[in-house]
């Protein structure tokens, strides 16, 4: 099976040792992370990665305002990039998924929900690890 790779834009650093706890459990996934948003900008045109997770509110530059750059690329045109917020009132998805975004996941996570989401995005088949 080839490596599948994961980009993680966060800088609440409980939120991404959670990410990477989660996403840890998923084989063959490659997981790089960078806590503000002009580390994570340039990490992201560097990789080729298969998903990408944007938290909104960054340091630097925020969620949205790296994807609507990187959705400028070819290369990043149709990688799943997914907001990753605490932004859950009334009209926020729609506004997020309208600025490029693909999906939007919710803080505090599901986390059954977020893994499933990630394995459904990468494609990957798995056995069964404890839900």
């Amino acid at each position: 099976m080839n490596l599948k790779k994961i980009i993680i834009v966060e800088d609440n650093k409980k939120n991404l040792e959670l990410f990477k706890a989660v996403l840890g459990m998923i084989p063959n996934l490659e997981i790089l992370t960078k806590e503000n948003g002009i580390d994570g900008l340039e990490l992201i045109k560097s990789e080729d990665p298969d998903i990408i997770l944007l938290d909104i509110q960054l340091p630097g530059i925020n969620g949205t305002e790296i994807c609507e750059e990187i959705r400028k690329m070819d290369k990043f045109k149709s990688t799943p990039i997914i907001a990753v917020t605490s932004f859950a009132m009334k009209g926020d998805k729609e506004r997020i998924v309208d600025s490029g975004f693909s999906d939007y996941i919710s803080k505090p996570l599901n986390i059954i929900e977020f893994r499933k989401k990630i394995q459904r995005l990468l494609e990957i088949e798995i056995t069964s690890i404890t839900s």
